[in-house]
């Protein structure tokens, strides 16, 4: 896994009725014999903390990172939601510290937060996108006429001057 330049490259997974039981079990044989050099605990709760609804799980299997071949997508949030009951994960050792850190530091820059804000509520359709671009020209070509107006107005009010 990797970020850079504001995008997550996460290798796809792909998720069937045994893989609970998989993960379970290399997790319990990883905090048992290799508690801190715990890799798949690690990976686990890396997606447990990017996973939290159905509509994350969506978005990863829309984005083809998630192979869901579960009954539906909020089983999938399920498993990773309930897969820490059991498990500590050691904080002093995580795997993926520096990648957390990188996401967190992108998220909380306050530019990026209000533009994916914006980009969430008032452009989140294209005919949004559209309508704001043509208000924009709109209102630049108001602007436009206004000073050619007031300029054409002060020449030929200053050019009457210099005849009287």
């Amino acid at each position: 896994m990797e970020f850079t330049k504001g995008t997550l490259k996460i290798p796809p997974l792909n998720l069937e009725d045994v893989t609970k039981s998989f993960f379970r079990n290399l997790m319990v044989f990883e905090q048992c014999h290799y508690y801190f050099d715990s890799y798949i605990i690690d990976y686990v709760a890396l997606l447990h903390f990017l996973i939290n609804t159905p509509e994350d799980v969506e978005m990863l299997v829309e984005r083809g990172i998630i192979e869901n071949w579960l009954a539906n997508n909020e089983e999938v949030s399920n498993i990773f939601n309930s897969m820490f009951k059991q498990i500590k994960l050691a904080d002093s050792n995580f795997y993926y510290s520096t990648l957390c850190q990188k996401l967190n530091e992108y998220y909380y820059t306050p530019w990026r937060r209000q533009r994916a804000m914006l980009k969430q509520k008032y452009f989140n359709h294209p005919w949004a996108v559209i309508s704001f671009i043509y208000a924009t020209v709109l209102l630049l070509l108001t602007i436009i006429q206004v000073v050619c107006f007031v300029t054409f107005n002060v020449q030929k009010s200053s050019g009457s001057h210099l005849f009287l």
